[in-house]
């Protein structure tokens, strides 16, 4: 978590303190927003589907595919797609209300609306319900009869508060950038939070008291369990 930060850190240094660098970042920024908002979905699915499977593959699995490795890649895909839409999306009207800077007038309600509204009520539901859906086998009439109190207490609440002990520190970092730079610096951390977590993992073939933290495929989405 602290390297992915460190990584972040760097990117925003090297944005301020590099002009030839700082060339860089806005040319690929500005060919992501000239492919619309269907491009910035492309590539947040990308980092938060395919990338995070590939990472598992050949870093956690020894190059070996199975189906369940297809399924996860196809259905990351899609829920980073629409996420990264919305987000994408959520950082223009942050603009719009606050503005665009580098003031902690601009940064402090950027953050507290990002982590302690848009979190809470969206992200962290989103994350939860799907990544549940997925290992309830996408079984619709089980999800629902799992949500009472303690679907919220047991299973929102520990990713909600795991996000916040990235998050919080990584969308200081986020708003940092300039509004073109956001969604991309979005969309590198979730794709170096995929291989670090893959590399973290253990082989799959390894038994379950053994294996190192709980994988968190792609981005925010910590706390999510197989199905029993």
């Amino acid at each position: 978590m602290s390297a992915l930060l460190a990584a972040m850190a760097v990117l925003v240094a090297v944005y301020y303190c590099w002009p030839t660098g700082a060339a860089t970042l806005s040319s690929y920024a500005v060919w992501q927003r000239s492919g619309g908002i269907f491009r910035v979905g492309l590539a947040a699915g990308f980092a938060g589907g395919v990338l995070s499977e590939l990472c598992v593959v050949y870093i956690r699995d020894r190059g070996v595919w199975n189906a369940t490795h297809l399924d996860n890649m196809v259905f990351r895909f899609v829920v980073f797609f629409i996420s990264g839409i919305i987000v994408s999306t959520f950082y223009e009207y942050q603009a719009f209300w606050f503005g665009d800077g580098i003031s902690w007038r601009v940064l402090l309600p950027k953050v507290l609306v990002d982590q302690f509204v848009f979190s809470v009520f969206w992200s962290t539901a989103y994350q939860t319900l799907t990544f549940r859906w997925q290992a309830l086998r996408y079984s619709g009439s089980r999800l629902w009869n799992e949500l009472d109190g303690s679907f919220v207490v047991e299973r929102m609440l520990p990713v909600l508060v795991t996000n916040w002990m990235f998050w919080i520190p990584g969308v200081v970092l986020i708003y940092s950038m300039p509004l073109i730079l956001q969604m991309p610096l979005n969309i590198f951390a979730t794709a170096i939070w995929s291989l670090l977590l893959a590399g973290l993992s253990k082989p799959t073939r390894a038994p379950i008291a053994e294996m190192g933290p709980g994988l968190v495929l792609a981005g925010q989405n910590p706390g999510v369990e197989p199905a029993e």
